[in-house]
């Protein structure tokens, strides 16, 4: 079994355990603030940001943890998609403005929207339960996406790896 088909068995383990008002108090009562929607409005226009990178807080809001300038690379927006807190690994979401260039025709570039979901295996599972619990709400705050990545590895989470989901989910290329 691959690690994601474990983390999805586990959440739903979890899911069973629970019962299902709680479940759904969690999915309805975690918001994306509006400095969120303000940053992902930023990077939709392709102005000030080329990606933020959001967590959920105090179990409640998804909030904006860290932007890249438009001339950020693809390692930068990694670093903080990754970075460990004191308190250990976490789950997080990234929304960036991808430039890949069209497997049918390599001289077409194509700008689009991606949203990922970062939640790799050592996270407690608490924290992946409310983070999946999430996952619609942040769908739902960033419209226009092109590709949504759930990632729980170096290997999910690279730039081939997102470029073969773009070139799969955009007709025009």
């Amino acid at each position: 079994m691959t690690r994601l088909t474990l983390v999805c068995l586990s959440i739903c383990l979890l899911v069973s355990v629970y019962d299902v008002q709680s479940a759904t108090v969690l999915e309805s009562g975690v918001r994306v603030t509006d400095a969120a929607k303000v940053v992902i409005d930023k990077i939709k226009a392709g102005k000030d940001f080329r990606y933020g990178v959001f967590l959920v807080k105090n179990e409640t809001l998804i909030d904006v943890e860290s932007t890249g300038s438009r001339t950020a690379s693809y390692d930068e927006y990694l670093k903080h998609l990754k970075a460990v807190k004191p308190t250990g690994k976490e789950c997080r979401y990234g929304v960036l403005d991808v430039e890949f260039q069209c497997k049918s025709s390599p001289d077409k570039k194509r700008d689009k929207l991606v949203l990922m979901s970062w939640c790799p295996d050592e996270v407690k599972v608490r924290s992946k339960f409310i983070h999946a619990a999430s996952v619609e709400g942040m769908k739902k705050a960033v419209p226009g996406i092109s590709a949504f990545v759930q990632a729980s590895d170096d290997e999910q989470a690279s730039m081939p790896s997102v470029q073969d989901k773009l070139t799969r989910t955009v007709t025009a290329c």
